[in-house]
């Protein structure tokens, strides 16, 4: 189904005494005893090696980030102009890692993901530019994804827990922190895609899921042009599980096929 109006949701918002809404919630005074190990400014094995400049997107609809003065807690990505006839994007909800508000470091990233097909809702990065129109795509209300980074993947997957309206649930760089909230993983009901190995150990049998991995460190690949290889693997990933795409299931499958993740890991 297709909604001429951009479809919005809304994060719930974040408490100052929490790292992130209440369904997958820890203290912030405790934050340091899950990431003691493994701080998140460790970089991998593989860290990113392309530059960092700012783009469009690689796709066919190249794709700003647009503040739109309804919307004063959001930024919106999606195409400089709306794709005509009956073309329908997909909708992704998006929160920051560290549950932060200011998006800029997720710019090429998220606007790599829109140039594929999608609209973003992310909230507000303060330096994006001034929008307001009244219609960016028709949007496929049958095809919404909830995504995130670090404390923004437990947004995303509070999110979407025991919510019908997605689709898809994509989390970057995550995990549930406490064990005694690993039961809950078995009632997801979600597509999964790209989550932490023990988690996606403990997903239902039966529930479609993804996992890939690639030793960046816990910045990932966000920041460089296009967003790198984790913008690569994401783009390639929904474009499987939202269209069908056989080319881009190769990719995340196949470590013969061209362009396949495995070979570019």
């Amino acid at each position: 189904m297709a909604a001429k109006l951009l479809l919005l949701a809304r994060f719930s918002l974040t408490s100052a005494q929490s790292a992130t809404t209440p369904i997958f919630c820890i203290a912030l005074s405790s934050l340091s005893t899950y990431t003691i190990q493994s701080p998140p400014s460790n970089t991998g094995a593989e860290p990113p090696r392309t530059a960092s400049f700012i783009t469009s997107g690689s796709g066919p609809y190249p794709a700003p980030m647009i503040a739109d003065s309804s919307l004063p807690s959001h930024i919106i990505c999606a195409p400089k102009t709306p794709p005509g006839g009956n073309l329908s994007m997909r909708f992704i909800a998006w929160a920051n890692g560290a549950c932060q508000t200011d998006g800029n470091y997720y710019r090429n990233f998220l606007t790599e993901f829109v140039s594929w097909g999608h609209v973003i809702s992310a909230d507000r990065a303060p330096s994006a530019g001034a929008g307001g129109a009244t219609n960016y795509a028709n949007i496929d209300t049958a095809k919404i994804a909830t995504t995130g980074h670090s404390c923004g993947g437990l947004e995303a997957m509070s999110t979407g827990y025991h919510n019908t309206r997605f689709m898809l649930m994509m989390l970057f760089d995550i995990a549930i922190f406490t064990d005694d909230k690993r039961y809950l993983l078995k009632e997801l009901k979600l597509l999964h895609g790209l989550l932490c190995e023990k988690d996606y150990a403990l997903l239902p049998t039966g529930l479609p899921a993804y996992w890939a991995s690639l030793d960046t460190g816990h910045q990932g690949t966000y920041s460089t042009t296009n967003g790198g290889k984790f913008g690569k693997a994401a783009v390639a990933h929904l474009q499987w599980q939202f269209s069908g795409n056989t080319t881009s299931k190769a990719i995340c499958q196949d470590a013969k096929a061209p362009e396949s993740l495995v070979a570019d890991n």
